[in-house]
Parts: C-alpha cells; sequence; structure tokens
C-alpha cells in the first residue's frame, strides 16, 4: 500500500474533506474553549505564519 500518492482531485471530494476539517475543528474548539481564550495570540500569530507560504506560492508569478 503506497501512503502518499499523487491524486487528482475532484471539487466534490476537496469540499467534503474541507467540511470535514471545519466539523472536526469545532468539536476540537468545543473541548479546549478555555485554552483558546487563553493562548489567542500565539494562536493567531501560529496561524498568520502557517499561512504565508501558502499566500505566496499563490500570488507568485512563476510565469518566465
Amino acid at each position: 500500500m503506497k501512503l502518499l500518492k499523487t491524486k487528482v482531485w475532484t471539487w466534490a471530494d476537496i469540499g467534503l474533506l474541507k467540511l470535514c476539517c471545519i466539523l472536526i475543528g469545532m468539536i476540537g474548539g468545543a473541548y479546549l474553549a478555555d485554552f483558546t481564550k487563553e493562548h489567542i495570540v500565539i494562536i493567531a500569530i501560529a496561524a498568520i505564519l502557517l499561512g504565508i507560504k501558502p499566500a505566496i506560492s499563490y500570488f507568485r508569478n512563476d510565469s518566465k
């Protein structure tokens, strides 16, 4: 069994995966609400740092 393989995802597969991640995040957020409130600044900084690479990849003009 090959764990990491190249696959072309359909829009439905991507949408269902995103919905699944949102729902798991909601469940986790409900259980960790107090922890999240105490560490909101650290979580916000981590979210920004994690979003920089995809944003750069998206907006980069690679056509030469």
